[in-house]
């Protein structure tokens, strides 16, 4: 069977060098393990579809037609050159900070890091005009760890540090950096998430639960 890095390099070409370059090393310029290099690629991948999806244009546009970068994560602040810097990753950055409380006392399960996107050539498709620009542009990558719950006494509790998967959203563009990190805030601009049945989601659309037995007894 093919290994994990035999499956990602067909995924090369939707990054830029530098990109992959994080996806695949560590802050010591180590190869990552299997289980680090999956979920940073599944991240960055991410990253690239919710700025996409945030573009209204999806895959519609080349992921190696840009480059995204967390500032202070990936560059510092301020830097438009784009010389990278080394990390961890950013899911250790993120379950670091789930392990730990805010100031209020309440574990921590939104992160949201201030982003450069900038332009390393111009995409093959109609939705040129709607990329990023060549100096780049600032917006705010938020991730939301699906975390795992768990019924006791009837109640829904949340495992703080256990989670299958990871939401990312993506939004702006802002003028400055100083704009994007008053909307990264996650106390003043709190994403609500819930956990929808695929009935809840047909209601949510209209449909009454009448005529939702109506369809089964079609069948």
């Amino acid at each position: 069977s093919p290994t994990i890095t035999a499956f990602l390099e067909s995924f090369v070409g939707c990054f830029t060098t530098s990109e992959w370059q994080a996806i695949s090393n560590d802050a010591r310029s180590l190869p990552r393990s299997d289980d680090s290099l999956l979920k940073e690629f599944f991240l960055r991948w991410a990253m690239k579809e919710a700025y996409t999806k945030a573009l209204g244009v999806g895959l519609n546009i080349d992921f190696d037609s840009f480059e995204t970068r967390l500032i202070g994560h990936d560059v510092d602040s301020k830097d438009i050159e784009g010389v990278w810097k080394t990390s961890d990753g950013i899911w250790e950055s993120i379950t670091a900070g789930m392990q730990q409380n805010n100031p209020s006392g309440q574990v921590e399960h939104q992160f949201s890091f201030v982003g450069q996107v900038v332009r390393t050539r111009d995409p093959n498709s109609d939705a040129v005009e709607r990329g990023p620009k060549w100096e780049g542009e600032y917006w705010v990558f938020s991730f939301i760890p699906l975390v795992e719950e768990e019924v006791v006494e009837n109640s829904i509790q949340s495992e703080e540090t256990a989670s299958s998967g990871c939401i990312c959203i993506c939004k702006g563009p802002f003028n400055e950096e100083a704009d994007a990190a008053t909307s990264s805030d996650s106390k003043q601009h709190h994403i609500i998430v819930e956990n929808l049945s695929l009935l809840d989601l047909i209601q949510l659309h209209g449909m009454k639960s009448t005529d939702i037995n109506v369809m089964r007894q079609k069948k």
